[in-house]
């Protein structure tokens, strides 16, 4: 994980270094805020961002990030009977979640006022994702027979390591404070591909984020 954290900044590094001198209207970007798996818990995420003006609408861009999230939520369920008088269960199957993106888009302005410009984003990329997976076990009721709960085996705990690459769309709105900063809020969802735990656009493979940013010409 460290070894693809330090890789991403690396290549962010180079890209900006070798472009601060090719063009004035390009930019660097700082973002964070909310990450929201789909089942799981809410987590934060932060990035940075080169964006290379190709023309006054469009733009590409290249990031990585970090971002963290804990628990996968399941639902279980159990018969009714005459013993069992609690059918759904929560529990969860995997937690400390820790993603690691590099990503290229390109971003395109469709409205600009004095106030503010709008924009939509598509990008596709690679993550590495780590995480600790569990199995369940029931708690059953001595005395009872009831299930009592579904809980994650510690004992099962396994670490987890995946390389994926995923798809995203988003939409955002930027707004200036001065010549040479801009202030930009943005939703993106973005899907993994190639998980053989999970599928494309599924509940585990996709998460949503709300971003905050500030943009420095250079």
């Amino acid at each position: 994980m460290k070894k693809s954290l330090f890789a991403s900044f690396v290549i962010i590094s180079i890209i900006i270094s070798s472009s601060i001198y090719a063009q004035d209207s390009n930019s660097i970007q700082f973002n964070g805020g909310i990450v929201m798996p789909m089942s799981s818990s809410k987590g934060f995420n932060t990035s940075i961002q080169f964006n290379y003006n190709y023309s006054q609408n469009v733009q590409f861009y290249i990031y990585s990030g970090y971002s963290s999230w804990d628990k996968y939520n399941v639902n279980f369920t159990e018969d009714w009977s005459t013993i069992q008088k609690q059918t759904l269960f929560k529990s969860y199957t995997a937690d400390n979640h820790i993603l690691i993106p590099v990503y290229i888009g390109s971003r395109i302005n469709f409205h600009t006022n004095k106030f503010f410009t709008s924009f939509a984003t598509f990008e596709i990329g690679y993550s590495h994702l780590s995480y600790n997976s569990y199995g369940i076990k029931k708690e059953i009721g001595i005395e009872t027979g009831e299930v009592i709960a579904y809980i994650p085996d510690q004992n099962s705990k396994k670490e987890v390591n995946e390389n994926l690459f995923g798809v995203g769309a988003g939409v955002g709105l930027s707004h200036p404070i001065t010549e040479n900063i801009n202030i930009i809020l943005s939703f993106k969802l973005i899907s993994q591909l190639n998980s053989k735990d999970y599928s494309f656009l599924s509940s585990r493979g996709t998460y949503t984020a709300i971003n905050l940013g500030f943009n420095f010409n250079l």
